[in-house]
């Protein structure tokens, strides 16, 4: 959690700096290369790659920045500024040690990039027409979907974990769980599939036939079947009363061992259903969880109240 907010407060920074340097390039009379290139010396811009802890936080640091000065490019309002964008981002891209990063460019990017060549074309700005014609043709653009990569993989559940959404996934997992919907009809037609196939081709016992498990949306199911009663079980185990102290020690600490050896057990196995599903469905699991772990307590003060 440390490196994370260390290399928040790191981009943070350069965002400033990058901010510095086009506003003193706007405030200069001309919009050469050369007086960019005087700016970027003055503030020794090129130290931005160096004093790094590993050679991966260089290149994720090398990944954040040609992001922000994208966004610079496409975001400013100015044309000058976005020129010095340009600029900015053409340094960044040939001055950083590594060449296995590209720049990504989403469709809706590659417009406004077009519509600023057009416009430096018109005007014959020819130090940032030749900039942006070198960098098309040494392909530092990579074209896709989204500004950034996403997987289920955890770390890439750390890098989007601002902003966080406050959804509650769970719903919508068991109704594609349930009978007659997505998964269901998908595991009745894999085995009507693999029966086929099998009648067919004779696939029986050929392993190189065996592409597709037919059980697949099954396990699936039953997976989140299990997650969901163990989801139930574990806030069950929470809401249960302490031992009172009159009871012997031994009792309460084996209660409590208990307690621990379940919950060890359900992070387990969520964490192996997660692997498949999604780290995206785990705030939806805890969400139902603390759900129901208050309308239980709920529960409990109205009868205490009808008690009393």
């Amino acid at each position: 959690m440390e490196y994370y907010s260390q290399r928040k407060h790191l981009m943070e920074a350069f965002r400033t700096d990058c901010q510095t340097l086009i506003t003193r390039f706007e405030l200069t009379y001309n919009i050469h290369f050369q007086n960019f290139c005087e700016i970027w010396k003055d503030m020794q811009f090129s130290l931005v790659f160096t004093c790094h802890s590993s050679e991966a936080a260089l290149m994720s640091f090398c990944e954040d920045a040609l992001s922000i000065t994208k966004q610079f490019l496409i975001n400013t309002s100015s044309e000058k500024e976005r020129v010095c964008a340009l600029y900015l981002m053409y340094g960044i891209y040939y001055k950083m040690p590594t060449d296995q990063l590209k720049i990504r460019m989403t469709l809706s990017d590659w417009k406004c990039l077009m519509e600023l060549h057009r416009r430096i074309k018109e005007k014959e700005y020819l130090d940032a027409n030749y900039i942006l014609c070198k960098m098309i043709v040494d392909n530092a653009f990579i074209y896709c979907i989204s500004d950034r990569e996403y997987g289920i993989e955890r770390h890439f559940y750390k890098k989007q974990e601002q902003p966080k959404l406050n959804v509650n996934l769970m719903p919508e997992i068991k109704d594609l769980a349930a009978p007659g919907k997505l998964l269901s009809t998908i595991g009745r037609l894999s085995k009507i599939y693999e029966k086929k196939k099998r009648v067919l081709c004779d696939a029986e016992g050929n392993s190189s036939l065996q592409l597709y498990d037919a059980k697949m949306a099954d396990d699936i199911v039953n997976s989140i079947r299990i997650m969901q009663s163990e989801s139930r079980i574990f806030a069950k185990s929470n809401m249960d009363p302490e031992p009172s102290c009159s009871k012997p020690s031994t009792i309460s600490s084996s209660n409590s061992e208990t307690v621990q050896k379940g919950q060890k057990r359900i992070r387990l196995r969520k964490n192996r259903i997660l692997s498949k599903i999604g780290r995206a469905f785990e705030k939806g699991l805890e969400s139902e969880s603390e759900e129901e772990q208050d309308d239980s307590d709920t529960n409990s003060e109205i009868e205490f109240m009808e008690d009393a």
